[in-house]
C-alpha cells in the first residue's frame, strides 16, 4: 500500500525552491523508494541534485497514478502478452506490394482482427485507407519500443513504466484501427444521414483563461489531499487537454512541474 505521507513529502520537496532543498532529505526519500544504497551514496558524494530530482519525479508520477512498484510489475505482466500478440500477427503490407489479401477470422485471430489488405482497399474512403497506412507506422514504433523494453530486463519496474505506458497506448490504437478498417461497410456508412458535429476550436480568451487557471491552482494542488486533490487535478487536466488540442505548448520546466502533480501531456 502506498505511503501517502511519503508521497506528500516528495511532492513538497520537488515543489520547493531549489535553494531550499535538502540533498540529504531528498536522498533519504529516494532510498526508501528504490533501496539503492549505491545510488544514494553517489548522489550525496557528488551533490547530484539533477539526478535526485529526476529519480524522485519519476517515482512521484507513478505514485500519483496510484501505482506501487509491485502493481507496475503486475501491469506489465498483463499488458505484454497482448502487445506480443499484436507484434506476432505482423505489420500491414505496403500498398506497393503485390500480395493476395489475407482476412483473419475469429478462429485464427483474437477478436477477429484484420491483418491483411482488403480486396476492396482502393475503393475505401481515404480515411479508412489512411488507417491501414497508419498501422504500418504504429507497428514499427511498437516493435522498436518493445525491443528497447526487452533490453531493460534488469531495470526496475519504475524505469520500465514509461515505455510500457507508450506501448499500451500504441497497441490500443493499433487494434482499434484494425477493427475500424476490417468492419467498415459501405451499406452501414450510407445509412448514416448526418455527420458527427465537430467541436469548435477554443478562442484566444478560452486559452488564456485555461493557462491562468493552471497557474493559480498549481500551488493549491501541491498541498491538496484526498478527494479534493482528485477533483482539482481533473479540472486542471481538462485545461491541459484543451491547450494541447489547440496546438499550444508548455515551457519544459513548467510542464515538468505540472507532470509532477499528476497531470498528463501524452
Amino acid at each position: 500500500m502506498l505511503d501517502d505521507r511519503l508521497t506528500q513529502d516528495i511532492r513538497l520537496w520537488l515543489n520547493s525552491p531549489q535553494e531550499q532543498r535538502s540533498l540529504e532529505q531528498g536522498a533519504e526519500m529516494l532510498l526508501r523508494l528504490n533501496r539503492n544504497r549505491y545510488m544514494h551514496a553517489q548522489i550525496l558524494r557528488r551533490s547530484n541534485f539533477a539526478k535526485l530530482e529526476y529519480e524522485l519525479q519519476k517515482h512521484l508520477k507513478i505514485r500519483l497514478e496510484g501505482l506501487t512498484t509491485h502493481e507496475v510489475a503486475l501491469m506489465e505482466q498483463d499488458a505484454l502478452p497482448r502487445i506480443e500478440e499484436s507484434l506476432a500477427q505482423g505489420q500491414p503490407l505496403s500498398n506497393m506490394e503485390e500480395a493476395q489479401p489475407t482476412i483473419s477470422t475469429d478462429s485464427d485471430q483474437p477478436e477477429g482482427i484484420f491483418r491483411g489488405r482488403r480486396a476492396d482497399h482502393d475503393t475505401l474512403p481515404a480515411d479508412l485507407q489512411a488507417l491501414y497506412e497508419r498501422n504500418g507506422e504504429i507497428y514499427f514504433k511498437m516493435k522498436q519500443l518493445f525491443e528497447t523494453l526487452k533490453g531493460m530486463e534488469d531495470a526496475t519496474p519504475c524505469d520500465r513504466h514509461e515505455l510500457l505506458t507508450q506501448l499500451v497506448e500504441l497497441d490500443k490504437a493499433y487494434r482499434d484501427n484494425w477493427n475500424a478498417y476490417d468492419t467498415w461497410s459501405a451499406v452501414a456508412a450510407e445509412s448514416v444521414t448526418e455527420p458527427a458535429a465537430i467541436a469548435p476550436l477554443p478562442t484566444a480568451q478560452q486559452l488564456q483563461a485555461a493557462r491562468k487557471y493552471l497557474s493559480s491552482n498549481k500551488p493549491k494542488l501541491a498541498t491538496a489531499e484526498g478527494e479534493a486533490a482528485t477533483a482539482l487535478r481533473e479540472k486542471m487536466q481538462h485545461r491541459v487537454t484543451l491547450l494541447l488540442s489547440a496546438g499550444q505548448s508548455f515551457e519544459p520546466a513548467y510542464r515538468a512541474e505540472l507532470e509532477a502533480l499528476g497531470l498528463l501531456f501524452d
